[in-house]
Protein backbone atom coordinates (compact mmCIF):
# COMPACT_ATOMS: atom_id res chain seq x y z
CA UNK A 1 0.00 0.00 0.00
CA UNK A 2 2.29 2.80 -1.25
CA UNK A 3 1.22 6.68 0.34
CA UNK A 4 -1.37 7.42 -2.43
CA UNK A 5 -2.97 3.95 -2.50
CA UNK A 6 -3.32 4.24 1.40
CA UNK A 7 -4.77 7.99 1.37
CA UNK A 8 -7.54 7.12 -1.64
CA UNK A 9 -8.66 4.52 0.61
CA UNK A 10 -9.23 6.21 3.55
CA UNK A 11 -10.73 9.11 1.57
CA UNK A 12 -12.92 6.36 -0.13
CA UNK A 13 -14.04 4.52 3.26
CA UNK A 14 -15.11 7.94 4.30
CA UNK A 15 -17.39 8.51 1.55
CA UNK A 16 -18.88 5.51 1.74
CA UNK A 17 -19.74 6.59 5.07
CA UNK A 18 -20.81 9.80 4.75
CA UNK A 19 -22.97 8.60 2.05
CA UNK A 20 -24.76 6.00 4.50
CA UNK A 21 -25.13 8.66 7.01
CA UNK A 22 -26.90 11.00 4.30
CA UNK A 23 -29.06 8.43 3.40
CA UNK A 24 -30.72 8.60 6.76
CA UNK A 25 -32.79 5.63 8.32
CA UNK A 26 -32.63 2.79 8.69
CA UNK A 27 -28.51 2.74 8.74
CA UNK A 28 -28.22 6.22 10.03
CA UNK A 29 -29.18 6.02 13.63
CA UNK A 30 -26.64 2.88 13.44
CA UNK A 31 -23.69 4.25 11.91
CA UNK A 32 -23.29 8.24 12.73
CA UNK A 33 -20.83 8.64 15.35
CA UNK A 34 -20.82 5.21 16.31
CA UNK A 35 -17.30 5.30 17.49
CA UNK A 36 -17.76 8.76 19.69
CA UNK A 37 -17.19 11.90 19.05
CA UNK A 38 -16.24 12.05 15.76
CA UNK A 39 -18.07 11.60 11.95
CA UNK A 40 -16.20 10.80 8.90
CA UNK A 41 -16.73 14.51 7.62
CA UNK A 42 -13.94 15.64 10.16
CA UNK A 43 -11.68 12.57 8.31
CA UNK A 44 -12.74 13.91 4.80
CA UNK A 45 -11.23 17.39 5.82
CA UNK A 46 -8.94 16.59 7.26
CA UNK A 47 -7.59 14.01 4.18
CA UNK A 48 -8.27 16.52 1.60
CA UNK A 49 -6.02 19.09 3.83
CA UNK A 50 -3.25 16.07 3.61
CA UNK A 51 -3.44 15.92 -0.46
CA UNK A 52 -3.08 19.70 -0.32
CA UNK A 53 0.11 19.63 0.99
CA UNK A 54 1.46 16.60 -0.47
CA UNK A 55 0.38 17.40 -3.99
CA UNK A 56 1.04 21.01 -4.08
CA UNK A 57 4.16 21.33 -2.00
CA UNK A 58 6.26 20.56 -5.11
CA UNK A 59 5.52 23.97 -6.49
CA UNK A 60 7.09 26.10 -4.13
CA UNK A 61 10.38 26.01 -6.12
CA UNK A 62 8.56 26.67 -9.41
CA UNK A 63 8.75 30.23 -9.29
CA UNK A 64 6.71 32.81 -9.48
CA UNK A 65 2.85 32.11 -8.53
CA UNK A 66 2.50 28.81 -9.84
CA UNK A 67 2.08 27.03 -6.39
CA UNK A 68 -0.86 29.71 -5.80
CA UNK A 69 -2.71 29.22 -9.59
CA UNK A 70 -2.56 25.49 -8.86
CA UNK A 71 -4.10 25.46 -6.04
CA UNK A 72 -6.97 28.03 -6.90
CA UNK A 73 -7.65 26.29 -9.83
CA UNK A 74 -8.37 23.21 -8.04
CA UNK A 75 -10.82 25.65 -5.77
CA UNK A 76 -12.52 26.65 -9.10
CA UNK A 77 -13.16 23.03 -10.28
CA UNK A 78 -14.43 22.30 -6.68
CA UNK A 79 -16.80 25.92 -6.65
CA UNK A 80 -17.94 24.54 -10.43
CA UNK A 81 -19.55 21.13 -8.72
CA UNK A 82 -20.74 23.05 -5.90
CA UNK A 83 -22.72 25.09 -8.44
CA UNK A 84 -23.62 22.29 -10.00
CA UNK A 85 -25.22 20.30 -7.07
CA UNK A 86 -26.56 23.69 -6.09
CA UNK A 87 -28.58 24.70 -9.10
CA UNK A 88 -29.91 20.82 -9.06
CA UNK A 89 -31.16 21.34 -5.67
CA UNK A 90 -32.58 24.71 -6.70
CA UNK A 91 -34.68 22.67 -9.38
CA UNK A 92 -35.95 19.81 -7.11
CA UNK A 93 -37.02 22.51 -4.55
CA UNK A 94 -38.53 24.84 -7.05
CA UNK A 95 -40.35 21.54 -8.57
CA UNK A 96 -41.67 20.55 -4.96
CA UNK A 97 -43.43 23.81 -4.40
CA UNK A 98 -44.44 24.13 -7.69
CA UNK A 99 -46.42 20.51 -7.96
CA UNK A 100 -47.94 20.63 -4.47
CA UNK A 101 -45.95 18.00 -3.15
CA UNK A 102 -46.78 16.34 0.26
CA UNK A 103 -42.22 16.14 1.05
CA UNK A 104 -40.55 19.43 1.20
CA UNK A 105 -36.85 19.90 0.12
CA UNK A 106 -34.28 20.05 2.66
CA UNK A 107 -33.26 23.19 1.57
CA UNK A 108 -36.58 24.56 3.36
CA UNK A 109 -35.09 28.32 3.23
CA UNK A 110 -34.92 27.81 -0.41
CA UNK A 111 -38.37 26.49 -0.94
CA UNK A 112 -39.88 29.70 1.33
CA UNK A 113 -37.43 32.24 -0.92
CA UNK A 114 -35.92 30.70 -4.19
CA UNK A 115 -33.99 33.44 -6.12
CA UNK A 116 -32.82 34.55 -2.68
CA UNK A 117 -31.50 31.13 -1.53
CA UNK A 118 -29.61 30.35 -4.82
CA UNK A 119 -28.17 33.71 -5.22
CA UNK A 120 -26.79 33.20 -1.39
CA UNK A 121 -25.39 29.63 -2.17
CA UNK A 122 -23.89 31.16 -5.09
CA UNK A 123 -21.91 33.35 -3.23
CA UNK A 124 -21.51 30.61 0.13
CA UNK A 125 -23.65 31.57 2.55
CA UNK A 126 -26.41 29.69 2.71
CA UNK A 127 -25.32 26.13 2.67
CA UNK A 128 -28.30 23.78 2.80
CA UNK A 129 -28.33 20.60 4.74
CA UNK A 130 -25.50 18.30 3.00
CA UNK A 131 -24.04 21.44 0.76
CA UNK A 132 -21.81 22.36 3.40
CA UNK A 133 -18.78 20.51 2.52
CA UNK A 134 -17.81 21.35 -0.43
CA UNK A 135 -18.59 25.43 -0.10
CA UNK A 136 -15.97 25.13 3.39
CA UNK A 137 -13.46 23.36 1.28
CA UNK A 138 -13.34 26.25 -1.38
CA UNK A 139 -12.99 28.52 1.32
CA UNK A 140 -9.76 26.78 2.67
CA UNK A 141 -8.17 26.57 -0.99
CA UNK A 142 -8.71 30.01 -1.37
CA UNK A 143 -6.15 30.66 1.66
CA UNK A 144 -4.07 27.06 1.76
CA UNK A 145 -1.38 28.75 -0.38
CA UNK A 146 -0.47 30.94 2.07
CA UNK A 147 0.47 28.21 4.51
CA UNK A 148 1.92 26.58 2.37
CA UNK A 149 4.38 29.17 1.43
CA UNK A 150 5.09 29.72 4.99
CA UNK A 151 5.80 25.73 5.48
CA UNK A 152 7.79 25.34 2.32
CA UNK A 153 10.06 28.44 2.51
CA UNK A 154 10.50 28.32 6.42
CA UNK A 155 9.99 24.52 7.09
CA UNK A 156 9.74 24.09 10.85
CA UNK A 157 9.56 27.14 12.02
CA UNK A 158 7.07 28.09 9.03
CA UNK A 159 5.15 24.56 10.62
CA UNK A 160 5.09 26.36 13.85
CA UNK A 161 3.38 29.45 12.92
CA UNK A 162 0.84 28.09 10.93
CA UNK A 163 -0.15 25.16 13.93
CA UNK A 164 0.14 28.93 16.27
CA UNK A 165 -2.50 30.87 13.66
CA UNK A 166 -4.63 28.28 12.94
CA UNK A 167 -4.99 27.05 16.43
CA UNK A 168 -5.80 30.78 17.53
CA UNK A 169 -8.72 31.19 15.17
CA UNK A 170 -9.66 27.96 16.18
CA UNK A 171 -9.81 28.97 19.70
CA UNK A 172 -11.56 32.21 18.45
CA UNK A 173 -14.19 29.68 17.09
CA UNK A 174 -15.29 28.13 20.81
CA UNK A 175 -16.21 31.62 21.91
CA UNK A 176 -18.25 32.33 18.43
CA UNK A 177 -16.24 35.05 17.31
CA UNK A 178 -17.36 33.87 13.65
CA UNK A 179 -20.58 35.34 14.88
CA UNK A 180 -19.34 38.69 14.76
CA UNK A 181 -17.73 38.11 10.99
CA UNK A 182 -20.82 37.10 10.08
CA UNK A 183 -22.97 40.31 10.97
CA UNK A 184 -20.53 42.00 8.88
CA UNK A 185 -22.16 40.13 5.77
CA UNK A 186 -24.33 42.12 3.75
CA UNK A 187 -28.49 41.66 4.83
CA UNK A 188 -29.55 41.08 1.60
CA UNK A 189 -27.52 37.61 1.56
CA UNK A 190 -29.26 34.34 3.34
CA UNK A 191 -27.00 33.38 6.26
CA UNK A 192 -27.07 29.19 7.06
CA UNK A 193 -23.35 27.98 7.98
CA UNK A 194 -24.37 24.56 7.78
CA UNK A 195 -22.89 22.18 10.20
CA UNK A 196 -19.21 23.23 10.08
CA UNK A 197 -18.38 26.53 11.42
CA UNK A 198 -15.35 27.48 9.00
CA UNK A 199 -13.15 29.16 12.13
CA UNK A 200 -13.44 25.95 13.71
CA UNK A 201 -12.90 23.18 10.66
CA UNK A 202 -10.04 24.92 9.10
CA UNK A 203 -8.04 23.83 12.02
CA UNK A 204 -9.29 20.11 11.40
CA UNK A 205 -7.69 21.23 7.93
CA UNK A 206 -4.59 22.76 8.26
CA UNK A 207 -3.10 19.82 10.81
CA UNK A 208 -3.77 17.34 7.83
CA UNK A 209 -1.68 20.08 5.56
CA UNK A 210 0.98 20.12 8.20
CA UNK A 211 1.12 16.51 8.36
CA UNK A 212 0.67 16.24 4.33
CA UNK A 213 3.99 19.08 4.42
CA UNK A 214 5.61 16.73 7.11
CA UNK A 215 5.48 13.74 5.24
CA UNK A 216 6.41 15.57 1.62
CA UNK A 217 9.22 17.48 3.70
CA UNK A 218 10.67 13.91 4.84
CA UNK A 219 10.63 12.26 1.73
CA UNK A 220 7.68 10.20 2.31
CA UNK A 221 9.62 8.47 5.35
CA UNK A 222 7.12 7.36 8.07
CA UNK A 223 7.13 8.43 11.55
CA UNK A 224 8.05 5.50 14.31
CA UNK A 225 4.80 4.59 16.23
CA UNK A 226 4.82 5.01 20.01
CA UNK A 227 3.18 2.17 22.10
CA UNK A 228 2.39 4.81 24.61
CA UNK A 229 0.35 7.20 22.45
CA UNK A 230 -1.14 4.23 20.73
CA UNK A 231 -2.09 3.12 24.44
CA UNK A 232 -3.48 6.19 25.46
CA UNK A 233 -5.54 7.12 22.31
CA UNK A 234 -7.00 3.64 23.02
CA UNK A 235 -8.06 4.56 26.21
CA UNK A 236 -9.26 8.15 24.93
CA UNK A 237 -11.31 6.50 21.94
CA UNK A 238 -12.47 3.64 24.59
CA UNK A 239 -13.92 6.66 27.23
CA UNK A 240 -15.12 8.91 24.39
CA UNK A 241 -16.85 5.55 23.00
CA UNK A 242 -18.84 5.11 26.20
CA UNK A 243 -19.53 8.71 26.89
CA UNK A 244 -21.43 9.26 23.58
CA UNK A 245 -23.52 6.49 23.52
CA UNK A 246 -24.57 6.93 27.45
CA UNK A 247 -22.81 4.09 29.21
CA UNK A 248 -21.26 6.63 31.63
CA UNK A 249 -24.45 8.32 32.22
CA UNK A 250 -25.26 6.84 35.63
CA UNK A 251 -22.18 7.64 37.02
CA UNK A 252 -21.91 11.33 35.96
CA UNK A 253 -24.61 11.81 38.21
CA UNK A 254 -21.88 11.20 41.00
CA UNK A 255 -19.18 12.64 39.55
CA UNK A 256 -18.59 16.63 39.08
CA UNK A 257 -15.71 15.92 36.50
CA UNK A 258 -17.91 13.37 34.38
CA UNK A 259 -20.97 15.69 34.10
CA UNK A 260 -18.85 18.57 33.32
CA UNK A 261 -17.16 16.50 30.21
CA UNK A 262 -20.51 15.52 28.99
CA UNK A 263 -21.41 19.49 28.82
CA UNK A 264 -22.42 19.94 25.26
CA UNK A 265 -20.14 22.98 25.21
CA UNK A 266 -16.98 20.23 25.18
CA UNK A 267 -18.49 17.88 22.57
CA UNK A 268 -20.06 20.87 20.23
CA UNK A 269 -19.20 19.85 15.98
CA UNK A 270 -19.81 23.16 14.38
CA UNK A 271 -17.04 24.95 16.31
CA UNK A 272 -14.80 21.76 16.88
CA UNK A 273 -14.67 21.75 20.45
CA UNK A 274 -11.97 20.24 22.31
CA UNK A 275 -12.92 16.93 23.06
CA UNK A 276 -13.99 16.05 19.44
CA UNK A 277 -10.72 17.22 18.35
CA UNK A 278 -8.95 14.70 20.77
CA UNK A 279 -11.51 11.71 19.89
CA UNK A 280 -10.68 12.85 16.02
CA UNK A 281 -6.82 13.07 16.32
CA UNK A 282 -6.64 10.05 18.78
CA UNK A 283 -8.27 8.17 15.49
CA UNK A 284 -5.65 9.59 13.54
CA UNK A 285 -2.59 8.39 15.16
CA UNK A 286 -4.86 4.78 15.68
CA UNK A 287 -5.42 5.10 11.48
CA UNK A 288 -1.50 5.93 11.05
CA UNK A 289 -0.70 2.57 13.34
CA UNK A 290 -2.34 0.27 11.75
CA UNK A 291 -0.73 2.09 7.85
CA UNK A 292 2.23 1.77 9.84
CA UNK A 293 1.68 -2.21 11.09
CA UNK A 294 0.45 -2.98 6.82
CA UNK A 295 3.37 -1.38 5.63
CA UNK A 296 5.99 -3.34 7.78
CA UNK A 297 3.66 -6.62 8.28
CA UNK A 298 0.66 -6.71 5.27
CA UNK A 299 -2.14 -6.91 7.79
CA UNK A 300 -4.48 -5.71 5.19
CA UNK A 301 -3.70 -7.39 2.56
CA UNK A 302 -6.82 -9.94 2.21
CA UNK A 303 -8.64 -6.47 2.21
CA UNK A 304 -7.37 -5.84 -1.84
CA UNK A 305 -10.10 -6.32 -3.38
CA UNK A 306 -12.25 -3.79 -1.81
CA UNK A 307 -9.07 -1.54 -0.97
CA UNK A 308 -9.22 -1.20 -4.90
CA UNK A 309 -12.86 -0.11 -4.76
CA UNK A 310 -12.31 2.00 -2.51
CA UNK A 311 -9.46 3.64 -3.77
CA UNK A 312 -11.19 3.89 -7.15
CA UNK A 313 -13.94 6.40 -5.33
CA UNK A 314 -10.98 8.31 -3.04
CA UNK A 315 -9.10 9.03 -6.73
CA UNK A 316 -12.43 10.13 -7.70
CA UNK A 317 -13.71 11.85 -4.65
CA UNK A 318 -15.14 15.28 -5.69
CA UNK A 319 -17.22 13.90 -8.27
CA UNK A 320 -18.46 11.16 -6.09
CA UNK A 321 -19.68 13.63 -3.21
CA UNK A 322 -21.46 15.61 -5.80
CA UNK A 323 -23.22 12.38 -7.77
CA UNK A 324 -24.62 11.36 -3.78
CA UNK A 325 -25.39 14.29 -2.79
CA UNK A 326 -27.96 15.38 -5.85
CA UNK A 327 -29.45 11.68 -5.74
CA UNK A 328 -29.90 11.87 -1.83
CA UNK A 329 -32.15 15.40 -2.42
CA UNK A 330 -34.00 13.11 -5.49
CA UNK A 331 -34.12 10.36 -2.76
CA UNK A 332 -36.29 12.29 -0.07
CA UNK A 333 -40.14 11.43 -1.67
CA UNK A 334 -39.24 7.65 -0.55
CA UNK A 335 -38.24 8.46 2.87
CA UNK A 336 -41.12 9.53 4.66
CA UNK A 337 -44.93 9.94 3.53
CA UNK A 338 -47.17 8.28 1.38
CA UNK A 339 -44.46 7.16 -1.15
CA UNK A 340 -41.92 6.31 1.77
CA UNK A 341 -39.90 2.64 1.05
CA UNK A 342 -39.88 0.01 3.95
CA UNK A 343 -37.08 -0.48 5.81
CA UNK A 344 -36.24 -3.84 3.86
CA UNK A 345 -36.87 -1.86 0.37
CA UNK A 346 -34.61 1.25 2.03
CA UNK A 347 -31.79 -1.21 3.11
CA UNK A 348 -31.57 -2.56 -0.75
CA UNK A 349 -31.81 0.42 -2.03
CA UNK A 350 -28.95 1.45 0.36
CA UNK A 351 -26.91 -1.52 -1.47
CA UNK A 352 -27.77 -0.26 -4.72
CA UNK A 353 -27.08 3.11 -3.80
CA UNK A 354 -23.40 2.73 -2.50
CA UNK A 355 -22.80 0.37 -5.59
CA UNK A 356 -24.13 3.40 -8.24
CA UNK A 357 -21.02 5.70 -6.07
CA UNK A 358 -18.73 3.87 -9.06
CA UNK A 359 -20.74 5.63 -12.08
CA UNK A 360 -19.52 8.95 -11.54
CA UNK A 361 -15.73 7.53 -10.18
CA UNK A 362 -16.03 5.51 -13.73
CA UNK A 363 -17.48 8.53 -15.84
CA UNK A 364 -14.51 10.89 -14.87
CA UNK A 365 -11.50 8.41 -15.08
CA UNK A 366 -13.06 7.89 -18.91
CA UNK A 367 -13.30 11.81 -19.22
CA UNK A 368 -9.56 12.25 -17.83
CA UNK A 369 -8.14 9.31 -20.03
CA UNK A 370 -10.07 11.03 -23.29
CA UNK A 371 -8.07 14.46 -21.89
CA UNK A 372 -5.13 12.78 -22.16
CA UNK A 373 -5.75 10.79 -25.42
CA UNK A 374 -6.34 14.36 -27.06
CA UNK A 375 -3.71 16.32 -25.12
CA UNK A 376 -0.96 13.48 -26.51
CA UNK A 377 -2.62 13.75 -29.79
CA UNK A 378 -2.13 17.55 -29.99
CA UNK A 379 1.33 17.59 -28.95
CA UNK A 380 1.98 14.57 -31.67
CA UNK A 381 0.14 16.98 -34.74
CA UNK A 382 2.06 19.89 -33.19
CA UNK A 383 5.65 17.88 -33.57
CA UNK A 384 4.56 16.52 -36.86
CA UNK A 385 3.99 20.19 -37.90
CA UNK A 386 7.28 21.48 -36.60
CA UNK A 387 9.57 18.77 -38.60
CA UNK A 388 7.32 19.68 -41.93
CA UNK A 389 8.32 23.26 -41.13
CA UNK A 390 12.26 22.55 -41.09
CA UNK A 391 13.92 23.32 -44.67
CA UNK A 392 14.96 20.14 -46.65
CA UNK A 393 18.45 19.20 -46.74
CA UNK A 394 19.53 18.59 -50.21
Amino acid sequence: MNRDLSLDILRGIMLIIMAADHFGEPVFQHLYEFAGYVSAAEGFVFLSGMLVALVYSRYHNAGGALLEQRVWHRAGVIYLYHLMVLLAVFVFTVLTDISGAYWKSFATEMQAEPIRGLLSGVFLTYKPPMLDVLPLYVILMLFAPFALRWMTQYRHVGVTMVLLGSGGIWWAAQYMFGDTLQALLPGALMLRTGAFHLLGWQFVFVLGMVLGFLRFDSKDAFPRVNGWLVALSVALVVYLFLQRHGYLHEAAQHSPLLAWLQEYRHIARDNMAWMRLLNFLAFVYIAATLIALHKRYGIFNWLALPGRWLAFLGQHSLQVFAYHLVVLYCYIPFRWGDWALSDNQKWVLLVVFLASLSLPAWWHQRYLKQKKASANRDLQDKRINAMGALPQSC
